[in-house]
This record gives C-alpha cells, sequence and structure tokens, in this order.
C-alpha cells in the first residue's frame, strides 16, 4: 500500500489527507497541535477545522515530524 504524509492539520491539509486516503493511501497527517493530531488519530475526525466530518480509516495523525513522515 503506498503510504503518504500531509503537513498541516487544518482544513485543506486534512481534506487532501481524507482525498489520498479514499484513493487507497494509508495517510499519516503532521500538525502543530497536539490535541487536534490527537482528534484525528483517536477519532477519525478534526472537529476543529472541519466539524461534524468523519475521515476515512486510512488518515492518522502525528505531531512529531519525523513520525509523521517516515515511511511516506
Amino acid at each position: 500500500m503506498t503510504r503518504a504524509a500531509v503537513l498541516g492539520a487544518g482544513a485543506w491539509g486534512t481534506t487532501f489527507a481524507a482525498v489520498l486516503a479514499d484513493a487507497g493511501c494509508d495517510v499519516t497527517v503532521w500538525g502543530r497541535d497536539a490535541a487536534v493530531c490527537a482528534d484525528i488519530a483517536d477519532h477519525g475526525r478534526n472537529e476543529r477545522y472541519l466539524p461534524g466530518i468523519a475521515l476515512p480509516a486510512g488518515v492518522t495523525a502525528q505531531a512529531d515530524p519525523a513520525a509523521a513522515v517516515a515511511g511516506a
């Protein structure tokens, strides 16, 4: 499976991650805000920037940039 990293966990970055996951990629989003990353990783949502939108199963997030891009 293709792995990708998206740098930025705002509305655009999260949406781009969802598009990549819908296309079959495993995606890790990097975000500077650990709370936003935890929401994405633990609940499959980014309530701060995309309230009410469920993310595809292939999306996770990391606040550590090195961990976010590892393997991508």
